[in-house]
């Protein structure tokens, strides 16, 4: 009690003392040590994650959920092929956020490929009828470069049917001549980059080109609307599905049908993509240019305008392989069957295929 007392009178003599002369120092009053005490600086606990590091300036960020398992190409690659992401593309150069896709095979003029690319594209087609067709059987052998030009990640402009003929057939003799062309555009309206997901729709435009040696050239024309979906699942797995509708200028000179495709591939080691593809046409109204139903239709191949052929189904099977020899040079090979009563035109059907891609 007393120290408290002498210690209350010193404070107010300080106080006093400094009204008089400020020039004097204060003495400091000594605190105990044990009166301070410092927290112990404790880790954080296991479960919360550390901050992540600031971006680098400069470098592209993916736009990909980082759940996404590490195996991905699409990660590897930092989200873009060759690390080139979409705000980074040339002039009318292809999509580059979908690096681990690959188009379709079988049914070439009409089965698209939903990304916007930018390519040259070689068919080599070989088509054997069959045995007891109407025409005898025989081959139909046929070449073709599609060319498609990416305007932006979204809009293609595309040149998907074009090319040469050759039909030997004992009903036809050997025939050539060339196939009519086919022009047209498509769109992506969804491009769901972080799910790998794609919808794109279309047109395309068949004018009456090609040669009557090889059924080419009659009519007033046609037109086909598609639509194409695609999407990566599994990390390596993709589907791709194709509907579209062809429709001529002229009803009589050629058919209208309906066709769908259900594309399935792996990607294995990188570059090799073992595939396979359903394929399905229904014919919706016949032709009537005095070719009977025996002979049925040409599925994607050839448009004959045949009579009485609506309500006729044709179903197919594609086995094959694409194969990624360079980052822009695909080169793929397959085999076609009918699998339903109904072949047509169709006994068996070879595919060579090269993808050269800017």
């Amino acid at each position: 009690m007393l120290r408290f007392i002498g210690s209350s009178l010193a404070a107010a003599l300080v106080v006093s003392g400094s009204a008089q002369a400020q020039d004097k120092a204060i003495p400091a009053v000594p605190v105990p040590a044990k009166a301070v005490q410092v927290a112990p600086v404790q880790a954080a606990p296991a479960h919360i994650a550390p901050l992540p590091a600031a971006p680098i300036q400069g470098a592209p960020t993916p736009v990909r959920s980082a759940i996404v398992p590490e195996t991905s190409h699409w990660v590897e690659s930092g989200g873009c092929l060759n690390g080139n992401c979409g705000a980074e593309r040339g002039a009318f150069q292809s999509d580059t956020a979908f690096p681990d896709f690959v188009g379709p095979l079988s049914n070439v003029f009409f089965a698209k490929d939903p990304r916007a690319q930018t390519y040259l594209r070689g068919h080599y087609i070989y088509n054997r009828l069959p045995g007891d067709h109407a025409l005898g059987g025989g081959s139909v052998n046929a070449v073709a470069l599609q060319i498609n030009v990416a305007v932006n990640d979204r809009l293609t402009i595309i040149a998907d049917k074009d090319g040469y003929a050759w039909l030997d057939t004992p009903g036809t003799g050997s025939r050539d001549g060339f196939m009519n062309l086919g022009v047209g555009f498509k769109y992506a309206l969804i491009r769901d980059v972080e799910n790998q997901f794609l919808f794109t729709v279309g047109a395309m435009y068949e004018p009456r080109t090609g040669s009557r040696d090889v059924f080419q050239g009659h009519g007033d024309g046609l037109i086909t609307f598609f639509g194409t979906l695609g999407k990566e699942f599994g990390c390596k797995n993709h589907a791709i599905v194709n509907v579209g509708y062809q429709v001529p200028f002229n009803s009589n000179e050629n058919s209208s049908y309906i066709y769908t495709q259900l594309h399935l591939d792996r990607q294995i080691a990188g570059w090799l993509y073992p595939l396979i593809e359903l394929n399905w046409f229904h014919y919706t109204s016949s032709g009537d240019r005095g070719l009977p139903p025996v002979v049925g239709e040409g599925d994607g191949l050839i448009n004959l305008g045949t009579s009485g052929v609506a309500g006729n189904n044709l179903v197919t099977l594609a086995l094959g392989a694409q194969m990624r020899l360079r980052e822009n040079l695909d080169v793929g090979v397959g085999y076609e069957f009918p699998i339903s009563s109904r072949k047509d035109l169709l006994d068996d059907r070879v595919y060579v295929q090269f993808t050269l891609r800017y």
